[in-house]
Order: structure tokens, then sequence, then C-alpha cells
């Protein structure tokens, strides 16, 4: 193997560094996106209304059971394809992104929320009737009880699912994205096509998620680990 030549020499190692830089791009956007569709999901699953709660489960039981590799190809080529069919129009160049985010997100939220959902169920009964008895609104108990509570008390599960999803961004390679948004994965099939050597650009994209998933997941149980603290010293 010719690491020098496939992966350290120019232009392969510029589009492996913009590959590792998209694959920390896609991570948080999604991750975030994720988190805000979660609590959505979770606030739906707390609502009276009946069409809501509906509504929330049928999302996590579709986008848990859901492959994401299918999903995403129907965002790449099924979409803008349904798209042009039913309005005579196509997607704007460059929306590859912002499809790939969508994806993504909708995916892990729907973990996302039955992990923040376990976290809601195991806040005790009483703290929500002493908010309730002070006054509090309900909006204003989710916001400064139940939900800072949640994240707690599940944060170790939830940082598994942050790392899962950094993964997953690897799945990015299906969508055409632009050269310049290819996540490392991308680059690597892109130095593979050019040169016909698919071993050493493939590698470095493992070695590089490899390195990710292990200081994500240590600086994400490093943080568990305070929150559950914390918890601990609440109860």
């Amino acid at each position: 193997m010719d690491f020098a030549r496939y992966v350290l020499a120019e232009p392969y190692f510029g589009w492996l560094c913009t590959g590792v830089l998209m694959t920390v791009v896609i991570t948080i956007a999604s991750s975030s996106v994720a988190i805000a569709i979660g609590f959505v999901v979770v606030r739906c699953f707390l609502s009276n209304a009946v069409v809501l709660r509906s509504l929330a489960f049928c999302y996590v039981i579709i986008f848990r059971n859901m492959p994401l590799m299918p999903f995403l190809l129907f965002l790449a080529f099924g979409l803008p394809a349904l798209w042009r069919d039913v309005l005579g129009l196509s997607l704007p160049r460059g929306f590859e992104f912002p499809l790939l985010v969508s994806g993504l997100a909708l995916n892990a939220a729907a973990y996302l929320s039955e992990v923040l959902r376990a976290g809601v169920a195991a806040i005790a009964p009483q703290q929500l009737e002493s908010a309730r008895t002070i006054g509090l609104r309900p909006s204003a108990i989710r916001r400064r009880l139940v939900y800072p509570q949640a994240v707690r008390i599940v944060a170790p599960a939830l940082a598994s699912r942050f790392i899962h999803n950094m993964k997953n961004s690897s799945l990015a390679l299906v969508l055409p994205l632009p050269l310049g948004m290819m996540e490392v994965v991308g680059q690597a099939g892109r130095i593979a096509g050019e040169t016909f050597s698919w071993a050493e650009p493939l590698i470095f994209a493992a070695i590089i998620h490899l390195s990710f998933a292990l200081i994500l997941g240590r600086l994400l149980n490093q943080w568990a680990t305070r929150v559950q603290a914390r918890v601990i010293g609440i109860s």
C-alpha cells in the first residue's frame, strides 16, 4: 500500500481534509436538528391532544423501523423526481446538503425522542405536583423542571445516540453532493474513482471515523458522568 501517493499527496490530502471537516459539520448540524425535533416529539407525547400524541407515535414507529439508507436514497433521487412530476419544478442545486441533514436528523430524532421520553417518565410525580402547587405554568414546568432533569437522567443514552449519528454521516455518500460538501468516506470514494486504489483512502476514512468515535465517546461519557453525578446529588 502506498499512503504517501494516494492519501498524503495533493490534491488527495486536501480532498480528505475537506471530507473530515464536512463529517464534523454534518454531524453537528444533523445532531442539533435531531435534538430540536426530539423535544418537539416529546412535547407532542406529553400533550393532551390525541391527534398530537398519535402523530408522534406514528413518527417514531415509522422512522425507528425504516432503514436509513433507502430513506436517504429516496431523498436523493425519489423526492426530486416526485417534486418535478407534481410541481413541474426541479430542486435547486445545493439542496442536497439540507436534504442530507434532514434525513439524518429525522432518523436520529426518532430514537432521541424515545430516550428523552424515558427520562421524562423517570421524574418523580411529586416534583410536578410541587411545581403546580407553587403556581408554575405547564410551559415553565417543562422548561425549568422536566426537560433539564430528563436530559440528566438519560445522559449516557443520549451520548450513545450522538456517536451513532456521527457514524451514520458516512451514508452521505449515497447523495449527489457537490464535491466540496462530500464527507470523508465520499472523498475516499472520489479518490478511488480517480486512482483505482481503494484500500488507502478507505483505510484513512475508517481511521478518521474510529478516532472521532473514540474522542466523541470519551467527551460525551465525561459529560454524562458529570450530569449523572448532579442527578445523584439532587436525589
